[in-house]
């Protein structure tokens, strides 16, 4: 009876995370996207221009550092983010996929760049399934806080490297 139980928990609970999450944020930065896909792909580099306390490379991928392959560490707040690079085509395209960290399964990011102008529309597209029943929008909020945060520090840094000197 207690496995019968638990087995109808479990698939409840399988159900009420079973749905997607998704959303995408589009940003333009005033610098070329060759700029802005050097800034964003910098894993190294993200506790410098956002809020995360710590960023690493636990893997280097191909093309060395950052491309496919890396595995990236971001250090917040809770466990330790793992991202591995999946998808990388300079300057246009950026993809990767969790890995650990989060209570989310199936989470794949991808980042599109295309020139706008003299700068770079920025199109971040997320997709994900959060496992806590009733918790879910409050991790997809996070996320979309985490990413907007990342956005702005992106777009600062690649507007500093393109600054025009008067």
């Amino acid at each position: 009876m207690v496995r019968q139980v638990a087995a109808r928990l479990s698939q409840a609970l399988s159900v009420a995370c079973s749905s997607v999450a998704s959303f995408t944020l589009v940003r333009e930065i005033d610098a070329p996207p060759e700029t802005v896909f050097e800034v964003l792909t910098d894993h190294r580099r993200y506790a410098e221009i956002t809020p995360m306390r710590r960023s690493e490379l636990e893997r280097e991928g191909d093309p060395a550092p950052n491309g496919v392959g890396a595995i990236r560490v971001l250090r917040a707040v809770g466990p330790p983010l793992r991202e591995e690079v999946i998808g990388y085509q300079p300057p246009s395209r950026f993809s990767y996929k969790l890995l650990s960290g989060a209570p989310v399964r199936d989470h794949v990011g991808t980042v599109e760049l295309t020139p706008k102008g003299g700068g770079t529309k920025v199109t971040y597209a997320l997709r994900t399934f959060p496992t806590l029943p009733l918790l879910g929008p409050l991790v997809v909020a996070v996320v979309r806080l985490g990413i907007k945060q990342l956005l702005n520090g992106v777009a600062k840094e690649s507007e500093r490297r393109g600054a025009v000197p008067s």
